[in-house]
């Protein structure tokens, strides 16, 4: 009620400085840690600010960093590749030898958020019947070898793993690394039916949960060695409905190509070992499937905070300044190797990136922080740059709806971009205005606030129109 009380109310006329101080000024922020910057881009200088120097917790706010970087070193017309080859023989349109899929990293492959895209199903099946294959006596091979285990960032809390925002970044990723699980506990909390959709061939369903006696408590978490989706806690008689994390996203691939194949008029034989019987087997490029350009995977990114998504350019643009180097087998350590190439480009803009402590490419490790300087710094740096025509601010969503009622009711709700960033007890704001000749900058990072979380997005909605209103 409250909330809704307070956007009903008109915002007051501020300087500046004085909305922010307004906000600091609240009780909820009392034993909070709290950054705020704000940029006048014309003149680059600062027209409001609060300990400006203190680095936070940026939560998904990292990910402009990272979308930054990789408009930079990668391009915006930058699209991932996933060559799809022939390793066998084909005689008289019968091919003998596998069918394999090479991921090289590409986040897209099957994504529901970017439905407009090639479908790589589709593309082999309409390939092999451009060859004029007719039959097929071998198996689909999903090759996942590119990137190295830990498929995740080892900075993110192992309790995030399992759920949908938790998904790993793979080479040969699937269908956003996403499973739908249904299953059903029975009264001594054992699972009496599992089903798992798309099919993950070798994916299991585990309970570990103890009897619940009428109470319900199950926590969910990944076994990559398994692999397997592993349940425990308290469990009762009931039935679950959820989507997770896929350890394994290659896999899913494959039965899908395999389902396809089995439906189309090309004869399928899956044989494993058929590939050995080839006297003279030859690698032929079947399909070099190209995900949407870098601009639109961004777009969506910022817009649903996809951490999987923003990772995997953190991963590419490690991959990228490994393979400069003239090394092959990616490392281990691949998000180090990204997190410095990233740093070292902000260097050569002029940026300080010495309050930036940048673990991954999300911002879901809690280790990321930031002071709202590197923050004022880095956005007014972007504004000024163009990447074939493309400004960072031209990818950013709009404010409508992010950043509680009052700024949702008012004029400036589509006028203000800004990329949210939230975790418990973090609320962070990064962005511009006006949306498309940005004139001002502004960083506003949260940390251990005592309100709830939308009364928190609510005050920081009130605050960027007290800012704003009337420039």
């Amino acid at each position: 009620m409250l909330i809704a009380l307070a956007a009903a109310l008109p915002v007051a006329a501020y300087t500046a400085q004085e909305a922010v101080d307004n906000f600091v000024s609240n009780s909820s922020l009392r034993y909070a840690s709290v950054g705020v910057q704000v940029i006048d881009l014309d003149s680059a200088c600062s027209i409001a600010s609060y300990r400006p120097e203190q680095a936070n917790i940026t939560a998904s706010t990292m990910k402009t960093v990272v979308s930054s970087a990789a408009l930079g070193l990668l391009g915006p017309r930058f699209r991932f590749e996933t060559p799809v080859y022939l390793d066998g023989e084909i005689q008289d349109g019968h091919f003998m030898g596998n069918i394999v899929i090479r991921g090289m990293g590409d986040p897209t492959i099957g994504s529901v958020f970017l439905p407009c895209q090639a479908n790589i199903v589709d593309e082999i099946l309409s390939s092999l019947r451009a060859m004029g294959i007719t039959s097929i006596e071998g198996c689909v091979v999903g090759d996942d070898s590119y990137y190295s285990f830990p498929y995740f960032d080892e900075d993110w809390d192992v309790g995030d793993l399992a759920y949908d925002y938790g998904a790993a970044v793979h080479a040969l990723s699937f269908h956003d690394n996403l499973m739908t699980v249904s299953y059903t506990l029975d009264s001594r909390g054992r699972i009496s039916a599992s089903s798992i959709t798309p099919p993950v061939p070798g994916v299991k369903v585990i309970s570990r949960c103890r009897p619940g006696r009428g109470r319900n408590s199950v926590t969910p978490y990944l076994n990559y060695s398994i692999p397997a989706l592993v349940v425990t806690g308290d469990a009762a008689s009931k039935s679950f409905h959820n989507t997770y994390a896929n350890p394994t996203p290659a896999p899913m691939l494959v039965d899908s190509v395999e389902r396809a194949l089995l439906r189309s008029e090309i004869r399928y034989d899956y044989d494993a070992t058929a590939l050995d019987n080839v006297k003279e087997a030859v690698r032929t490029l079947l399909v070099l499937h190209k995900s949407p350009e870098l601009t639109e995977i961004i777009t969506s990114l910022l817009d649903r905070s996809d951490n999987m998504f923003a990772h995997a350019l953190l991963r590419a643009i490690g991959a990228r300044d490994w393979e400069l180097k003239g090394h092959d087998n990616m490392p281990s350590d691949l998000d180090f190797i990204g997190v410095a190439a990233v740093k070292r480009w902000l260097e050569n803009q002029g940026i300080n990136c010495e309050p930036l402590f940048m673990r991954d490419g999300s911002g879901l490790a809690r280790a990321n922080k930031a002071s709202v300087n590197f923050f004022g710094d880095m956005l007014s740096m972007m504004a000024h740059r163009r990447f074939d025509g493309v400004r960072l601010c031209d990818l950013m969503p709009t404010a409508a709806g992010r950043a509680g009622n009052t700024l949702k009711n008012h004029p400036l709700s589509d006028q203000i971009v800004l990329k949210s960033g939230s975790m418990r007890h973090v609320q962070c704001f990064v962005g511009y205005y006006p949306a498309s000749e940005p004139r001002y900058a502004f960083a506003v990072l949260v940390n251990n606030f005592t309100c709830s979380q939308a009364s928190i997005r609510e005050q920081i909605g009130t605050m960027l129109c007290n800012l704003f209103d009337g420039k």
